[in-house]
């Protein structure tokens, strides 16, 4: 069995995420409506061990390790929950 290919998508980030760079992150959050009208915020997470919060996503936003601010408006990638 071959694996899958991961499909990323992007949408408009809602609120600015501040991060410590040096990571790539996959931050929980919430992706909707569609196309280009596409908006993502992150889900309210304290850390890789919030089951609740990364139960209630259904996406996640990819920070690339040399970033560490992205502003509100911009276009982010997105890696969305399979379904």
């Amino acid at each position: 069995m071959s694996p899958r290919k991961l499909k990323f998508v992007h949408a408009k980030l809602k609120s600015e995420i501040r991060v410590k760079s040096g990571l790539k992150r996959f931050l929980p959050a919430i992706l909707s409506g569609e196309f280009e009208d596409s908006q993502v915020e992150l889900v309210r997470w304290q850390g890789s061990g919030d089951i609740a919060a990364t139960a209630l996503a259904n996406c996640y936003i990819v920070v690339p390790e040399d970033c560490e601010k992205i502003q509100a408006g911009e276009y982010v990638p997105i890696l969305p929950r399979a379904t």
